[in-house]
């Protein structure tokens, strides 16, 4: 990295963290989220399971930086994907039933969420549209903000970090014993919800703006170069590129479109997710070193 290009990162992190420290000051509603690193179903000690395929089991952490309160939703391959779509549907839930009933009195909400700047997970048109859906319907504010690449430690990460020593050395029979270990990771318990694919909405329909992109032309500013966007209750979708930065209106043409609720999305999925052949073959021999009660759940899982 060139010494320009290298004190320009250095003042990218230092405009985030003075950011985080007045939204912090400012607001009530601060959030950070992350998901964590893949778990896997089942795990135990036997040495004999170590070198087959297992089911990948998903965490996405939200953390109230305020009230410290923690968020945990949990979900196994075959009830999702890890697509824009089921993060859409996630932080619209989220919003929807954990943090709005507890400010139906309040006016003039402004609701704050950093993350990385994944693409597939926070920073697409699929969840800009979603987010827009939700400020339009609860007639609220909502801000997404993305951490510079490389200094992305967040306070979500304590979440993480708590589940990880809790699971030690603990054994996993099927994806939902994670739910109690989650639970139980710290004094004040995480607020924890098991995912089926019935839960994932299909976003398809809520689709105001067919990009995010901050130009239209070569040489514009790209989707990665965006830190924040901020979602109104008229509809319209604001920009940054830095934090310092005043809120810049997407130059995107907008369609017209009719908020709906949770409730009123279309599911995204019609059946559970298939798992390759090999998989279900491994985990056919593995469920034969678990107790008997958990067998059946790896007898049917949908397979090629």
């Amino acid at each position: 990295m060139e010494e320009h290009d290298y004190q320009l990162h250095v003042l990218k992190k230092e405009e985030a963290r003075k950011e985080k420290q007045t939204d912090k000051a400012n607001n009530s509603l601060v959030f950070t989220v992350d998901l964590q690193a893949v778990l896997m179903a089942p795990k135990s000690n036997v040495s004999t399971l170590y070198y087959k395929t297992k089911l990948q089991v998903h965490n996405l952490c939200f953390y109230n930086n305020i009230s410290k309160d923690g968020y945990c939703f949990v979900w196994n391959e075959t009830e999702g994907g890890l697509n824009a779509d089921e993060f859409a549907s996630i932080w619209t839930y989220f919003i929807e039933k954990k943090i709005l009933p507890k400010v139906e009195n309040k006016t003039d909400i402004r609701i704050i969420i950093y993350s990385d700047g994944c693409g597939y997970q926070n920073r697409n048109v699929t969840m800009s549209n979603a987010l827009l859906n939700m400020a339009v319907k609860n007639k609220i504010t909502i801000e997404q903000k993305y951490l510079e690449v490389g200094h992305t430690q967040m306070e979500v990460d304590a979440t993480h970090s708590l589940i990880e020593r809790r699971m030690r050395n603990r054994i996993i029979n099927v994806p939902a014993d994670y739910v109690q270990i989650i639970e139980s990771a710290r004094n004040n318990p995480f607020d924890v919800k098991y995912l089926e694919h019935t839960f994932f909405k299909d976003f398809r329909n809520i689709s105001s703006y067919k990009s995010i992109r901050p130009g239209r032309s070569s040489g514009d500013p790209k989707v990665t170069d965006i830190h924040a966007l901020m979602y109104s209750s008229s509809g319209e979708i604001s920009y940054k590129l830095r934090f310092e930065e005043p809120w810049m209106l997407l130059p995107q043409r907008k369609s017209p479109f009719s908020a709906k609720s949770f409730e009123e999305m279309q599911n995204l999925h019609q059946t559970r997710l298939k798992i390759k052949a090999r998989k279900y073959d491994d985990l056919q021999q593995i469920k034969e070193v678990l107790p008997a009660d958990f067998r059946e759940f790896y007898n049917n899982l949908p397979h090629d």
